[in-house]
């Protein structure tokens, strides 16, 4: 009465070496046939040597088989998760946690959960013997690709949970990031230990609140789809005229936008390094807003938070990139850029000789000679070999005080006198740099620690006749970001327009799949 569960047994091993196979040309398939294959260690070594697993939906390992040669020679080749031919608890608990990364903003499918889950169940009911060997073939074929096939799927989980799938230099060349190390080895062989796959994945994340926060604005808004009336009354835009009820499928649609949106913020928060050198300053361009920590910890009531102006969208972007800033400088001079020059103030000063020094612009040479007004100086101008800047006052572009944090896009914080601008809910108007609304408070944070610097002396010095310059005692990280939801611990979410098209760009590129570019 044994024969007809031997039979079923051989059913479904031939069934999981059907779905590996594909062709004979492959190591599988040689391996199922009863060649090439002596042991489970043949197929992984083989699987690992090809750089690609067939039975996945993104089959080219490029992007994990450095991890996968380290972690099975570790192993000295023998299956990582498998036990006496079974799969192991912790390959349960990692299965388990791999169909539920969508609240990480990840997707199933990606990492090949279903087809884990239906392997894992044919696996459990095999034989741990096998009569011929050919069944012994297949059936170390079917452990080793089992095995591959999970491995491939934690690293590239860990990957992407830790600094992302895409390389941020990938949509933003000027993005430089550094992380501490990380082993996503040690992490492989942790998970495939343990049976606290949570609790491992949710190591590998960074550590903000603000991080967590989406995680959970995103788990609530995918319990919506099946609630109409809460759906509807979630995505209720405020700015929407029509009274008109939407129907089901328009709503789902807005759903799906809004949950792409937090799913490609979470993707661009695990850019940043899990821990910050010192209190950085971060700017979300889409967002109009500057916030200071005064920790390295992004605990809300700790950071300055304050509404800035960016670069136009049309051809004037403030670049996405991080640097430190250094200094500060006091009542500075505008040194008004070549482009500017040429295409704004010299048409200008051509019509009305008096425009320049009505509005405090003096024309200087590189040896900072001030010329005189007149044709022969705008000429000197146009020409190269002199240039325009605002002197200090009450007119000049940059305020009281500018914050430098030297870069390749000479872009910088400033003052600016025209502060009616930060009442404008869309606030896309300068030339690339930041303009702050309330620059005597950043100032005073960032000095805060050196000696004699107060508001009050502060509010003086931008307000002096010549510029000084402050170096600071503890430069400072600043990052120029970009990031269309933001989430506060409460529950509250905002979403921001994709204001220069970057999570379109993220978008297409995650939309390539496994193996992502990483330059």
């Amino acid at each position: 009465m044994r024969f007809p569960l031997l039979f079923r047994r051989l059913f479904v091993l031939a069934a999981l070496v059907g779905a590996v196979g594909g062709g004979a040309a492959t190591p599988l398939a040689a391996a199922a046939q009863g060649r090439a294959s002596e042991d489970p260690a043949g197929v992984l070594r083989a699987i690992i040597a090809s750089r690609r697993h067939r039975v996945q939906r993104w089959p080219r390992l490029d992007d994990v088989a450095a991890d996968l040669q380290r972690a099975y020679t570790r192993a000295a080749w023998a299956p990582l998760w498998l036990r006496d031919g079974q799969p192991t608890p912790a390959a349960l608990a990692v299965i388990a946690e791999l169909e539920r990364v969508t609240a990480r903003g990840l997707d199933p499918r990606d990492y090949d959960a279903g087809a884990l889950r239906t392997r894992a169940a044919r696996l459990a009911v095999l034989p741990v013997w096998t009569a011929t060997a050919a069944a012994a073939a297949a059936l170390d074929t079917a452990q080793a690709a089992f095995d591959v096939m999970l491995s491939t799927a934690s690293l590239r989980v860990l990957h992407a949970l830790q600094h992302g799938r895409v390389s941020p230099g990938v949509i933003h060349p000027s993005l430089r990031l550094s992380h501490e190390p990380w082993d996503a080895v040690d992490a492989l062989g942790e998970l495939a230990a343990s049976t606290d796959a949570v609790g491992l994945f949710d190591a590998a994340e960074p550590p903000y609140a603000h991080y967590r926060a989406l995680k959970a604005v995103l788990v609530r808004f995918r319990a919506l789809e099946d609630d109409t009336v809460r759906l509807r009354a979630v995505l209720r835009d405020s700015t929407r005229t029509s009274h008109t009820p939407e129907g089901l499928p328009v709503l789902r649609r807005r759903l799906a936008a809004r949950l792409r949106t937090l799913e490609l913020s979470l993707e661009r928060w695990r850019w940043l390094p899990h821990r910050f050198s010192a209190p950085p300053i971060i700017v979300n361009i889409p967002a109009f807003r500057l916030y200071a920590f005064t920790d390295v910890q992004d605990r809300p009531q700790e950071v300055l938070a304050m509404d800035v102006v960016v670069g136009q969208a049309y051809d004037h972007k403030t670049p996405v990139f991080s640097d430190v800033m250094q200094y500060l400088v006091f009542s500075p001079y505008w040194d008004v850029p070549p482009s500017i020059a040429r295409k704004e103030l010299l048409p200008k000063a051509r019509r009305d000789p008096e425009y320049l020094p009505r509005n405090e612009y003096e024309i200087v040479t590189d040896d900072e000679q001030v010329l005189p007004h007149g044709a022969s100086s705008i000429a000197a101008v146009a020409a190269g070999r002199a240039r325009i800047r605002q002197r200090p006052g009450a007119k000049n572009a940059l305020g009281g005080v500018k914050f430098i944090f030297p870069n390749a896009f000479n872009v910088y914080m400033h003052d600016t006198p025209t502060t009616s601008v930060f009442a404008q809910a869309r606030r896309d108007l300068s030339h690339g740099c930041i303009r702050l609304a309330e620059p005597a408070r950043l100032a005073a944070l960032v000095l805060r620690g050196q000696a004699g610097w107060d508001s009050t002396r502060i509010a003086t010095d931008m307000h002096r006749e010549m510029p000084l310059r402050v170096p600071l005692a503890t430069p400072v990280p600043v990052h120029i970001l970009y990031v269309t939801a933001m989430a506060q611990p409460d529950g509250r979410v905002t979403f921001y327009d994709d204001l220069y098209h970057h999570d379109r760009t993220l978008d297409r590129e995650l939309a390539r799949g496994y193996p992502y570019r990483t330059r």
